[in-house]
């Protein structure tokens, strides 16, 4: 009976031994689950001190050519003038307008410039309305005063200039553009997409 109870004792021991194992195995093995991954703490971090993520990439003035040309023809299509948009060592805009009770062709040659903010800023290099040229204030009064531009193009007749507020152009998902350089003549252009990460 003795022999018994000690070997009874000793299974106890042993049992308890391994119950007490296993728990604090179980403990370890549930503390590391629990535990924060770093790299999602790393994003979350990110996410609190940015609202925008700023993606570069570059493009080439045919690929651009393209994008312009279906942005017009897909979000601009209810605009009173019809045009188009060719990138060459300047930005050319072709199109139709109604002037002086017909229809006329329109031909206007801009350089672009980048501003420090991302946007970009066309300055006028010459206007032709048909066969003639005419001086830019007029033509450029002319379509601000007849015309509703998008919110994110400004005319300024007074300077030559036209000016796009990249930001304020409505792309899908809140997505925006900044323009780092904009150098047509050796078809190098540089832009950042804004990726909203709210």
């Amino acid at each position: 009976m003795k022999k018994w109870m000690s070997e009874w004792g000793l299974w106890k021991s042993l049992f308890f031994a391994l119950l007490a194992v296993n728990l604090v195995f179980a403990g370890v093995v549930f503390y590391w689950m629990t535990r924060p991954i770093k790299d999602m703490e790393s994003l979350e971090e990110l996410n609190r001190n940015k609202e925008m993520v700023s993606i570069p990439f570059s493009s080439n003035k045919e690929d651009l050519n393209r994008v312009i040309n279906h942005y017009i023809e897909e979000e601009a299509a209810d605009s009173p003038i019809d045009y188009e948009v060719l990138l060459s060592d300047n930005l050319e805009l072709y199109g139709t307008l109604s002037a002086f009770g017909k229809e006329v062709q329109l031909k206007v040659l801009f350089e672009p410039y980048t501003t420090e903010d991302g946007n970009i800023i066309l300055r006028h290099r010459s206007i032709q309305i048909g066969e003639m040229s005419l001086p830019a204030t007029f033509v450029l009064n002319y379509i601000n005063e007849k015309y509703k531009m998008p919110d994110w193009v400004s005319i300024n007749p007074g300077k030559k200039t036209i000016y796009l507020s990249l930001r304020e152009m409505d792309l899908k998902s809140g997505i925006t553009v900044e323009a780092k350089k904009f150098d047509l003549r050796n078809d190098d252009i540089q832009l950042n997409l804004l990726v909203p990460v709210e």
